[in-house]
């Protein structure tokens, strides 16, 4: 009988310190080590259903290099400004007419929620600055973190869009009536600031050769009419 309750005591206290010393989760016990981008999570049910779900949940806080990201051409209007959202060379505001070159914007995917916003055909991104300020970056190396420039993407109760920063979630961007861009702080507390509407980009007509001859032959004629 001594001999069955010994061997019962040792079984059970090695089925108490194999999860211990022998879990294969990438998240260890009372101290979380979250996994990188190019890190795989569990798949094993003999890791606890808890360390798996926060294992995925992790990695949608990591930019994925290793995926093309998924971009999407629109053009950003602000309910405060009633313009759109236009990045120039030496900054931003939302005073856009439809259609402008510098309205264009594309959003980029970083990871699931996640996106990058910047001008058409340029690296100029929008980011939110240490101090809260909505200012430009330029991205130049293919692989930078441009973290101050990631945001959530949310959508509100009323249909409208906002962009939350990631690293200062507290933040957001927006912009005030006259088109300015508002500190992050003021955008957070009043949410007209920080309401925009996605739009679609109108499609650039090329034009033809032909089209062209007879714009500047009309041109000529309007001249002649004039002198006469």
């Amino acid at each position: 009988m001594e001999t069955t309750l010994s061997s019962l005591c040792v079984s059970g206290l090695i089925l108490i310190l194999v999860p211990f010393g022998f879990s294969t989760s990438p998240i260890k016990r009372g101290r979380l080590s979250y996994p990188s981008s190019s890190s795989i999570c569990p798949t094993d049910h003999s890791v606890p259903i808890a360390d798996r779900i926060a294992c995925h949940v992790a990695k949608q806080n990591v930019t994925d290099h290793y995926s093309t990201p998924v971009e999407r051409i629109v053009q950003l209007y602000s309910r405060a400004s009633t313009g759109h959202v236009q990045i120039m060379k030496t900054g931003l505001d939302a005073l856009g007419q439809d259609g402008s070159a510098y309205a264009r914007l594309v959003l980029e995917s970083d990871n699931f929620g996640r996106i990058k916003i910047k001008r058409e055909k340029t690296n100029r991104y929008i980011c939110l600055s240490k101090k809260g300020d909505l200012v430009i970056r330029v991205k130049k190396q293919k692989f930078a973190a441009m973290r101050r420039c990631i945001f959530k993407e949310e959508m509100t109760g009323d249909g409208y869009f906002q962009y939350r920063s990631v690293r200062y979630p507290q933040w957001y961007i927006g912009f005030s009536k006259g088109g300015r861009p508002r500190h992050g702080s003021k955008s957070a507390k009043r949410a007209i600031y920080r309401h925009f509407t996605i739009r679609n980009t109108p499609d650039r007509r090329r034009h033809t050769r032909r089209e062209a001859r007879i714009k500047r032959i009309i041109k000529w004629l309007r001249k002649r009419l004039r002198k006469a």
